[in-house]
């Protein structure tokens, strides 16, 4: 059974979807980056409500704000559909994006922190994402991420495309880990977003509840001693959007202190979370962020 499973799988199914996603695809390159955006937003708002996704997103956003009005959290997650649908139509377009006049960037200076001995780059799948490195590009610096590869190999190459803006590009796990340690020590820029369900991350606080969160850039941060820069995006309108550059202050915390980067993972989140709140609408909801959106039971640790 396993090997018709396997069979199914090559010469079906992922043949199928990428005949799917192709055309589909191919019609959102074709078009302009404002109509590609519109049509993604309609499609994916007619189409999520329908999926597990939806119920997931009406759960986590209960969970995440509980005082919110039933009625209020639908309309979020109605018009987070249309976002993310528009995230999708554009995502073709993200390099043509960057070099429009459709990003407005607030605290450019503060990216020079990177230009003089590289750090990180730390942003959430809030607004468009893919734009949040926008200002990077005129770096004398390689810039580089961590990806995770698709399962359909078909479809995988084109979804991975826009990494081709990048110097280097991890796949997600061990290779992502080793990726980011050789990115600081070379003093490159390591983008990174810091707001998924990490396996590997800590407990952290997160809209009152614990999240799972990656810490290893604060770690580095501090071992190598280069900057942490927030950046968030925010769609304006259509395809027009707001882009904020801000350094990650760090004065407060004592580097000595044996919880300083669980600390520091807590204020980040606490950051995220502000923007969250601002923009309920332009954020991931879908994602399981949290041991009760898919269930799991956690257990906190004796010395919590």
């Amino acid at each position: 059974m396993k090997v018709i499973g396997t069979l199914f799988k090559h010469l079906i199914r992922w043949p199928l979807e990428a005949l799917i996603f192709y055309a589909v695809a191919g019609v959102f390159m074709i078009l302009p980056v404002a109509m590609a955006s519109a049509l993604g937003g309609a499609i994916t708002r007619l189409i999520a409500p329908l999926t597990p996704f939806h119920r997931r997103s009406l759960f986590n956003i209960g969970y995440a704000m509980p005082a919110l009005p039933q009625a209020e959290r639908k309309r979020i997650i109605m018009d987070m559909w249309w976002h993310i649908g528009r995230v999708l139509g554009e995502y073709l377009h993200t390099k043509a994006l960057i070099e429009s006049d459709r990003i407005t960037i607030h605290g450019a200076e503060h990216i020079q922190q990177l230009q003089e001995k590289g750090g990180f780059l730390i942003t959430g799948h809030i607004g468009n994402w893919e734009l949040s490195f926008a200002p990077l590009v005129e770096l004398d610096r390689g810039i580089n991420i961590v990806f995770r590869r698709i399962n359909n190999p078909y479809i995988s190459k084109l979804l991975n495309r826009r990494v081709r803006i990048f110097n280097a590009a991890y796949e997600k796990g061990l290779e992502g880990a080793r990726g980011m340690a050789k990115s600081v020590k070379k003093g490159d820029v390591f983008i990174a977003l810091v707001d998924q369900k990490l396996r590997e991350g800590e407990m952290l606080d997160f809209f009152g509840h614990k999240a799972s969160t990656a810490i290893a850039h604060i770690k580095l941060a501090m071992k190598f001693d280069v900057p942490i820069i927030l950046s968030q995006v925010v769609r304006r309108s259509g395809c027009r959007f707001d882009l904020y550059i801000q350094p990650l202050d760090l004065s407060s915390f004592d580097p000595s202190d044996k919880d300083v980067t669980k600390k520091i993972g807590t204020h980040i989140n606490s950051i995220l979370e502000d923007w969250i709140r601002k923009h309920p609408e332009q954020w991931l909801w879908p994602h399981r962020r949290w041991p009760a959106s898919k269930g799991e039971t956690y257990t906190p640790p004796k010395d919590d």
